[in-house]
């Protein structure tokens, strides 16, 4: 068995039987499904990636590029004007996967995506996680473009830690790079020594929003194949949902994938709004001394009303200054009668 036979047995393997799914849909339309056979990722290139990047790729990313350096697989649907483009599922190749962002310019000519990005500081209201950022906190790998809808990221989060005598930054251990080239550090011994490197994918649309996915790559593999690679259906798994023409796709092919998508999605939502209504400030606690102050203060008025004082009624000086000298006169009058009397 050569090694090219090897390769395909293992992506039938991994693909779960997803191409004889799609052909087994023929009557609904499938057709042309197409499964690009790719030859494994150079050991030396996936080593050399990870010391480029100064990070691990995580265990299963790095045992599906040493299967397959990526991958994609594409299908048509039948129309009257003929077949049209509609399924894609893709993995970049270890060569196209770059970094996003990562560098801040402090020059205002040269902007970068880092100036873009919003409160990316807050969490994500479905997952509760905080979002990532294009700044040297985050490095973001471009996993799938989404043909321009979007990007599907892998992200490392910064996790600087000390372990005897050797440092950790962002899941790599700084062995001698000789050692490195040689073959001799992999993944294989972080496993039994050191860290395995903590990833997370999420989904980056259009408007720079990020949205989560899943915690490992695995697991978004599943999602993809799961969701046959439909347009836009990373947005099945987000607060914006998809479009009313995707819906349609997806009750055509993928109803059970549409309904569980929509389930989930409902208890996200149900534990967000726990979440919040168990954060929000009861006002009458907070500020319970002075109501009290206010209550005691009422009740002791309308108990003793002879108690409280009235204001006196000052005359207004601009009444006594208009008149003068009539208030004068009467007075001299009143001082000569009593003189004659």
């Amino acid at each position: 068995m050569d090694e090219l036979d090897r390769t395909r047995q293992l992506l039938e393997l991994l693909n779960i039987g997803i191409v004889k799914c799609l052909e087994k849909k023929s009557n609904l339309g499938v057709c042309k499904v197409e499964l690009e056979q790719r030859a494994p990722a150079d050991r030396h290139n996936v080593l050399m990636w990870e010391q480029r990047n100064t990070c691990f790729l995580p265990e299963d990313l790095k045992s599906f590029f040493l299967t397959s350096d990526g991958f994609q697989l594409s299908w048509c649907v039948k129309m009257d004007n003929g077949p049209q483009p509609l399924g894609k599922m893709r993995i970049n190749r270890v060569s196209q996967l770059v970094r996003i962002g990562g560098t801040v310019q402090t020059s205002q000519v040269n902007p970068s995506i880092a100036d873009l990005e919003g409160d990316s500081d807050q969490e994500d209201e479905v997952s509760g996680l905080e979002k990532p950022t294009f700044d040297n906190r985050c490095k973001i790998y471009e996993l799938d473009p989404c043909d321009g809808y979007g990007k599907v990221c892998l992200v490392y989060r910064e996790s600087k830690a000390e372990e005897g005598d050797v440092e950790t930054y962002f899941g790599l251990t700084y062995f001698d790079p000789v050692d490195i080239f040689d073959g001799k550090h992999t993944s294989d011994l972080l496993r039994f020594g050191g860290n395995e490197p903590k990833i997370e994918i999420w989904f980056l649309d259009r408007a720079l929003r990020w949205h989560y996915l899943t915690d490992s790559f695995i697991a978004y593999y599943r999602l993809m194949l799961m969701h046959l690679g439909l347009p836009q259906w990373q947005y099945a798994l987000t607060d914006i949902g998809l479009s009313q023409q995707t819906q349609q796709w997806f009750n055509v092919f993928a109803q059970v994938r549409l309904e569980l998508d929509r389930e989930i999605l409902c208890e996200s939502s149900e534990d967000t709004k726990s979440r919040a209504q168990s954060s929000q400030l009861d006002i009458n606690k907070v500020f319970k001394g002075k109501t009290d102050k206010r209550k005691a203060m009422t009740s002791q008025t309308q108990q003793n009303p002879g108690n409280m004082k009235k204001k006196a009624l000052v005359p207004s000086a601009n009444k006594t200054q208009s008149v003068p000298g009539t208030r004068v006169m009467a007075s001299s009058s009143q001082i000569s009668n009593k003189g004659l009397k």
